[in-house]
């Protein structure tokens, strides 16, 4: 009998996905560098690691003028902002433009690097180091601001984790398993996996926003199989479904409060709709529905073709919509 998945054409696969990496994380790189302007001379941008069991992990690190020294009185918000698969913190930095944010409202902003660009966000074990070694980016996320707290006055109650796509299923990973550490998190072009929904089980109510693109070709509205060119990366439940299990975890209305937001660029072909969940134990769980919209950051660049990507929406920005959300955020 033949081997159901014969090796070459398992070598064939992780050559193609591989080269998907590549160019997405390419892509990335560029437009991400092209919109890293320059941000505030007093800022500072720091390389760091932090040692964890066999492994060294890394992070870059933008500390406003407003957040250096220990001024204890005045401790800083920390957003750990997750990268996609195959991508790179330097590179997110630049497309995200949380950098600006951070020098005109004082909070600190991490970018940590993935396990060879990926993340360990609960999937089945599905060809990358990060999901087969199951490595604890839980535990890395957690260390990132108890290392920062040696240098820096950093808020331990208002630490927030965002991700895109990989990372932003990540973000949801860690409300899973550390919501007593986080204020909120938030996900954009993500959601649960199918294998990790039975098995998360916060143990307190944590805020949590999500924003997905209806027409996403590589994480699935409706939920089933990712998909990555021909590749598949494992099987996710659906946009809905899973602010749905966030909105009953926090006790909240399940019938959310539904909004157009303002068409402000017609040309993209796509609208926003923000639905709230009201009456949730302390926190927040909102949805923004990209419609039309794929597998892109709103506001941020068109930076693969959209006959493989979808299309950018650009009547938000996310980044801002983002912030705007997690500084209304804290743990008591």
């Amino acid at each position: 009998m033949s081997e159901p998945h014969p090796p070459r054409a398992r070598h064939r696969r992780l050559r193609t996905r591989a080269r998907l990496c590549a160019l997405l994380a390419g892509a990335l790189a560029v437009f991400g560098a092209a919109s890293a302007a320059a941000g505030d001379p007093a800022a500072r941008d720091l390389q760091r690691t932090i040692k964890l069991g066999e492994l060294e992990r890394s992070f870059l690190v933008h500390v406003p003028a407003q957040a250096q020294g220990r001024d204890r009185a005045h401790p800083a918000p920390v957003v750990i902002a997750l990268h996609s698969g195959g991508g790179r913190a330097r590179a997110f930095a630049g497309f995200t433009g949380f950098n600006k944010l951070s020098d005109a409202d004082g909070f600190v902003v991490v970018y940590p690097e993935g396990i060879e660009g990926n993340w360990n966000d609960g999937r089945s074990r599905v060809g990358n180091r990060a999901l087969v070694e199951n490595i604890d980016d839980v535990g890395f996320l957690l260390a990132i601001p108890e290392a920062l707290a040696k240098d820096y006055a950093i808020d331990p109650k208002r630490v927030y984790v965002a991700g895109m796509s990989n990372g932003g299923m990540m973000a949801l990973r860690a409300a899973c398993d550390a919501a007593d550490k986080f204020a909120a998190v938030a996900a954009v072009a993500g959601v649960l996996s199918a294998r990790m929904k039975p098995r998360c089980n916060p143990v307190a109510p944590i805020s949590v926003l999500i924003m997905n693109g209806s027409e996403d070709p590589v994480m699935p509205w409706r939920g089933g199989e990712m998909r990555l060119g021909l590749d598949r990366l494992g099987r996710v439940i659906s946009t809905e479904d899973t602010a749905a299990f966030w909105a009953e975890h926090d006790d909240c209305v399940t019938t959310p409060a539904v909004e157009e937001l303002p068409n402000k660029d017609p040309g993209d072909n796509s609208v926003v709709r923000r639905a709230v969940f009201p009456s949730c134990r302390g926190t927040e769980v909102v949805l923004y529905t990209v419609d039309r919209g794929g597998h892109t950051w709103p506001g941020g660049a068109q930076y693969l073709p959209q006959a493989a990507v979808g299309r950018v929406n650009r009547d938000i920005d996310a980044s801002a919509v983002i912030w705007d959300f997690f500084k209304r955020q804290a743990r008591e």
